[in-house]
């Protein structure tokens, strides 16, 4: 953990963001109403793996290799989920400056394809996302649990949101990893399954392949 992440999850700064939590609840009248409570992230994905793999080998090689690109192309998934379990179809933005009829294959029914020059959530693409969220929220006001990624703090968005009945709440920065409801419940163990994905995506287009080296 970070210096930053480990100095700002403390007891003081996790209490006094649930009940802000709480105060927002009441406000809006949700309390009790998990059908109106939302949360949204976006997570980076690359065509590399995110954990080493345990393979086997014969007894006695010393170092053995995977080889495959050091960086892959980053794709960001938008999801958005709400408190009773369900989610609403996701965003995908891939990285270029002209979307690909292909890019849409295979995605869960509803999802929405944006692009942008790094592959990544822009201020501009936020709006976009919370125009594709409100296609899917139910009638009346709902709350939008999000980070404080500097690409969802502009007065754009908090206007767009007033427009589409959307009320933001922003996580304290550095607390994501635990306080993050998507982080925590849902991304680690995507990681799992996209390595898994990957592996078997390589294994099909001979992409990769292993190699020893004695150590």
């Amino acid at each position: 953990m970070s210096i930053a992440r480990a100095q700002k999850l403390n007891p003081t700064i996790v209490q006094d963001q649930f009940s802000k939590l709480d105060t927002v609840l009441r406000e809006l009248k949700l309390k009790h109403s998990p059908q109106f409570i939302y949360n949204l992230d976006e997570k980076g994905c690359r065509l590399t793996l995110h954990h080493a793999h345990k393979i086997l080998a014969e007894k006695g090689e010393g170092r053995i290799h995977l080889l495959a690109n050091e960086y892959g192309e980053n794709v960001t998934v938008v999801a958005c989920v709400y408190a009773l379990g369900q989610a609403v179809p996701p965003m995908i933005i891939f990285k270029g400056l002209r979307k690909k009829d292909t890019y849409s294959d295979n995605f869960p029914p509803g999802s929405t394809v944006q692009i942008s020059a790094k592959g990544s959530m822009t201020r501009e693409l936020f709006i976009v996302g919370l125009q594709h969220f409100a296609k899917f929220k139910p009638a009346g006001r709902v709350l939008l649990v999000i980070d404080g990624t500097s690409c969802h703090l502009d007065i754009s968005i908090v206007e767009e949101a007033e427009k589409l009945d959307v009320s933001l709440y922003c996580l304290p920065s550095n607390t994501t990893h635990e306080l993050q409801p998507l982080d925590r419940a849902v991304f680690r163990s995507f990681e799992h399954y996209w390595d898994n994905e990957l592996l078997n995506y390589w294994e099909a287009t001979n992409v990769p392949c292993l190699t020893s080296k004695e150590g």
